[in-house]
């Protein structure tokens, strides 16, 4: 009779660190973008989170990979570059951009949030409105777009304008990338992901 193989728990946590790149030595030369690149390529999405406590929350898995970094390589790498783009790939995220056609199915498909789903079939027309704006006028924000939009959501005190952006954003119709201030303004979509 064959015998289950089994690994202990620190085994099982080797083998997942070495999976996410925690096992090879950090670089001792200049970080460049070639390896903003490898980290990308190994972990295929990194997570954000407008949570700004040390740094923004994206920053920091290249930096427990590589070391110190300067962090306009990885803004580079992103919203000049477009090697990677902003999705909702697991949460908010930064997603490499060779990625793109593996979450097409989520943009044409409902959207994830019930609320949303079920707010965005009530606003088709602001929808359309808006989306028709941003690809002609844009790039824009949210408070760029809002002159009187006072009605606010249950998320996070959007308005109707910014919950319209995120639904296209969502969909893919939309892209992001930001300004300064990490403030999202939205885009014709082939202007982020070529």
């Amino acid at each position: 009779m064959a015998r289950t193989p089994t690994l202990s728990a620190d085994e099982a946590r080797r083998i997942v660190l070495k999976a996410q790149g925690f096992a090879e030595p950090r670089p001792t030369a200049r970080i460049t973008r070639r390896h903003i690149r490898k980290v990308f390529e190994r972990l295929g999405v990194v997570q954000m989170d407008s949570v700004n406590v040390l740094v923004r929350s994206h920053y920091l898995p290249l930096f427990s990979r590589l070391g110190p970094y300067d962090r306009s390589l990885l803004d580079r790498f992103v919203y000049q570059d477009h090697e990677a783009y902003e999705y909702w790939g697991h949460d908010a995220s930064l997603v490499l951009a060779e990625l793109h056609p593996l979450f097409r199915w989520r943009m044409s498909g409902d959207h994830t949030w019930g609320e949303m789903r079920r707010w965005s079939n009530d606003q088709q027309e602001l929808i359309d409105a808006l989306h028709g704006t941003v690809l002609t006028d844009g790039p824009l924000s949210a408070g760029d777009l809002e002159s009187n939009d006072a009605t606010k959501g249950p998320w996070w005190g959007w308005s109707d304008t910014k919950r319209s952006l995120e639904h296209l954003y969502f969909r893919g119709r939309v892209g992001v990338f930001r300004r300064g201030n990490f403030e999202k303004v939205y885009c014709d979509p082939a202007h982020v992901v070529p």
